[in-house]
């Protein structure tokens, strides 16, 4: 069930109706209906749910040592997205028919990621309270941000969530308004846009140049406005609940360095790689070589976390790798604001095309 379906239209008139005449019963509405929204497309996947839900529950109340807690969370991940991928890379030819090769589960990569940083907040004592099973339960399956983010932390969702639910007239209107601006976003723009460039990107080899030309411009406008119009809806959805989501893109295009783009593009991802994967390495505080294969290693597993595929890795890699340049450089001089957006742009779309081509020879 997507936010622009009208299932989820009636979906979520029926949810709300249910919120406004049954409030002592929000917590089990919000689990329920949350589990009802998931397993909507394919109801097996549920269990991969409670999966997660429950391991990470087990995990955290016996208090199990984070070399063991966060593999155990990755097992579906790695089964469900990597293990065909990895099969081939490796030439393990015996495995293939234990591999999976099949529609991936919804959301699997944010619900883990979701899972892995309460467990690792919890350990290292950056959420103090107690992870109670319903509430635990509730925040690992509100639906708004089930699907696409933000991938948020514990601190961030569990509090407002033990708060009953107020509707008030200017969040709803703000709500609607955002709901309908991410759809927008979503339909009429990166939709559309899709329709156009997808039969370029898969025979590029048969394009006239000027079409190749502006696919080159227009995916990078289409990832915008399917991601972030998304993300609006998810954001609107939450207002219309009184519950405060944080923004996910502040204006990634407009950016004046690569550094500042990845600050400003898919924010709770771009933190949750730094927070959990970069600084765990050593982050910046440590010598040059060190800060850079840091960098390297935390742009790699992001390309890898959006696909498994060899552009992916080799599309976060190069965003690494110009990210290092960019701090060796240094410019000592200020260049004129204009020029460095269009520059950063220049990068980053020339990278986005590594990103949706997945075939080596068409990306020559």
């Amino acid at each position: 069930m997507i936010f622009s379906s009208l299932e989820f239209i009636s979906f979520f008139f029926v949810f709300l109706i249910a919120i406004k005449f049954f409030p002592n019963y929000q917590r089990s509405i919000i689990i329920i209906s949350s589990i009802f929204f998931y397993s909507y497309w394919k109801p097996i996947f549920i269990l991969l749910l409670f999966y997660l839900f429950l391991s990470s529950y087990y995990l955290i109340k016996n208090k199990v040592r984070l070399k063991l807690s966060i593999p155990v969370i990755l097992i579906p991940l790695f089964y469900f997205k990597y293990s065909s991928f990895l099969v081939d890379i490796l030439g393990l030819t015996f495995l293939k028919d234990f591999s999976y090769n099949s529609d991936l589960p919804l959301a699997i990569s944010f619900i883990t990621f979701t899972a892995i940083s309460v467990i690792v907040d919890v350990k290292t004592r950056k959420y103090k309270d107690q992870i109670e099973f319903y509430s635990f339960s509730e925040f690992l399956f509100y639906f708004p941000q089930l699907i696409a983010g933000p991938i948020l932390r514990a601190n961030e969702l569990i509090p407002v969530l033990k708060e009953k639910i107020l509707f008030h007239k200017d969040k709803i209107r703000f709500g609607l308004l955002l709901f309908s601006f991410g759809f927008v976003k979503k339909i009429f723009f990166a939709d559309s846009i899709a329709l156009y460039i997808d039969p370029i990107f898969e025979n590029p080899n048969d394009i006239n140049k000027e079409d190749l030309i502006k696919a080159y411009y227009l995916f990078p406008l289409q990832i915008y406005f399917d991601f972030s119009g998304y993300v609006d809806m998810a954001l609107g959805v939450s207002n219309i609940l009184n519950i405060q989501l944080p923004i996910n893109f502040n204006k990634p295009y407009l950016s004046i360095s690569l550094t500042e783009f990845w600050r400003n593009w898919h924010i709770t991802l771009s933190k949750w790689f730094r927070d959990y994967i970069y600084i765990p390495l050593g982050g910046s505080r440590t010598y040059k070589g060190k800060f850079f294969f840091n960098l390297l290693i935390t742009m790699s597993v992001a390309g890898l976390w959006h696909g498994a595929s060899l552009n992916f890795i080799l599309w976060g890699f190069l965003n690494g790798l110009f990210l290092c340049f960019e701090k060796q450089l240094n410019f000592k001089y200020e260049l004129p604001k204009i020029f460095k957006i269009i520059f950063t742009c220049f990068i980053v779309f020339n990278l986005w095309i590594i990103f949706r081509i997945h075939e080596f020879d068409n990306m020559l």
